[in-house]
């Protein structure tokens, strides 16, 4: 049948998702020259993490084997205006995504096999993903700009970082986008509520 096609689809996707970049962050300014940071101080979110965004830039002058840690950079950097560091975020949330994962897709399988009352609400759960993080990454920002330190070099009003888009934070620009991960999840949800339609309708037809 297609939803079983589309539902098996789906967390195949949903598992794919899980280890891709969801959305990239950057901030860009005049110290940080292009031809060393084409894509500014970039980092990028996932499930599980926040991971380095940059990537190595051979030069002449510089010999290195791996490319800047944009994610310490960035710390470095909201330092000075106030900003806890990156890896004060989303703690429990990095913690519980794996299991979560792994519960969200046997759900979804275990709809494969169960149609009794209210068997639509094992696909809720991996439906509502990318919502969730969508939901839960614009918190976080609105937590690191409202929760400033007073010890900071530079006073800057509580903020809302970018959370989709371009803005300005002191001299930084700052650039937030989705990754092709929430394409992979939103695709993963589609399929899923595809799914639960399909069955719905076989199951009302069967009936």
């Amino acid at each position: 049948m297609a939803w079983r096609t589309l539902l098996v689809l789906g967390v195949a996707l949903m598992a794919w998702s899980f280890f891709a970049p969801l959305w990239w962050v950057s901030l860009k300014a005049p110290n940080y020259p292009e031809a060393s940071f084409p894509d500014g101080v970039k980092i990028h979110m996932h499930w599980n993490a926040v991971r380095n965004g940059c990537t190595l830039i051979p030069q002449d002058e510089v010999d290195e084997e791996e490319p800047l840690d944009c994610v310490e950079e960035m710390n470095t950097i909201n330092h000075y205006i106030g900003m806890h560091p990156i890896e004060k975020g989303a703690q429990l949330e990095f913690a519980a995504a794996p299991y979560l994962f792994v519960a969200f897709g046997l759900m979804a399988l275990a709809a494969l096999f169960y149609s009794g009352p209210l068997w639509w609400l094992l696909l809720v759960p991996g439906i509502m993903l990318p919502v969730g993080f969508i939901v839960d990454f614009s918190a976080w920002l609105w937590w690191f700009g409202h929760n400033l330190n007073d010890w900071a070099a530079f006073t800057v009003k509580p903020f809302m970082p970018t959370v989709f888009g371009e803005g300005k934070v002191a001299q930084f620009s700052t650039y937030a986008y989705p990754h092709y991960g929430v394409g992979v999840s939103i695709a993963s949800s589609l399929c899923l509520v595809l799914a639960t339609l399909l069955r719905r309708k076989d199951l009302r037809d069967g009936a």
